[in-house]
């Protein structure tokens, strides 16, 4: 299931699968004169760098190989399941040993856990970019980041997979000015803001003397 996902949201960003075994397919995507290519593997461990990278190299096609391009541009990902999302704690430094690894592949761990893959049943990309885009879920997944859920996942694969592009959704925005003015009340610095406004077309040294009077006027009081 989770495989399936993965497949979909790279074939929906341009990528045409091209070789497939049991665990690990091969992807590659043309756009004008630049070449990518992916590779999506399923671990049942998570190896030391060197180790991964041996295993995919006697895996990788010919044609690939034969590609310039295949050995600064191919990114590798991985997809580890857990038991329980805590579980990540166990595992934190080896799956950054992996991804911080430089040699052969850009890596991404995408780890699950058997929750997440249970909430995920039948589910489709499309589905999962509907996910992303909710409001509601991300409040829900924020205040609950280690519950399971579509969110949670759909939460990893966005921030695991810089190349995928989130959804543009139109909402209403509320002013910059505003939003300041609403952290400035919240903080209580309004006299400093309204100075800072005042005096915004100055100098530095005429905006500091204005900040360093009103300080004294206020120790005075």
């Amino acid at each position: 299931m989770i495989k399936q996902l993965i497949d979909e949201a790279l074939i929906a960003h341009g990528f045409a699968r091209t070789h497939e075994l049991e665990t690990t397919s091969f992807y590659i995507r043309n756009s004008g004169s630049a070449i990518r290519f992916a590779v999506v593997n399923i671990i049942d461990d998570l190896p030391d760098p060197a180790e991964l990278n041996n295993r995919i190299n006697h895996l990788v096609p010919e044609e690939f190989l034969r590609n310039p391009s295949f050995k600064k541009n191919c990114d590798l990902i991985c997809i580890y399941r857990l038991s329980v999302l805590a579980e990540f704690k166990d595992h934190e430094e080896e799956i950054f040993a992996i991804e911080e690894d430089p040699h052969f592949y850009k890596k991404y761990v995408l780890y699950y856990s058997i929750a997440e893959e249970t909430a995920l049943t039948d589910f489709t990309y499309d589905k999962l970019v509907a996910v992303i885009a909710d409001k509601k879920e991300f409040i829900d997944y924020k205040e609950n980041p280690l519950v399971a859920s579509q969110y949670s996942f759909a939460a990893k694969t966005f921030i695991k997979l810089p190349f995928l592009e989130l959804p543009n959704h139109q909402g209403n925005l509320v002013s910059l000015r505003l939003q300041a003015a609403e952290a400035v009340a919240e903080a209580g610095l309004e006299d400093t803001y309204s100075t800072i406004k005042q005096i915004t077309n100055k100098n530095v040294d005429e905006m500091v003397k204005e900040m360093i009077k009103n300080e004294l006027a206020n120790i005075q009081d």
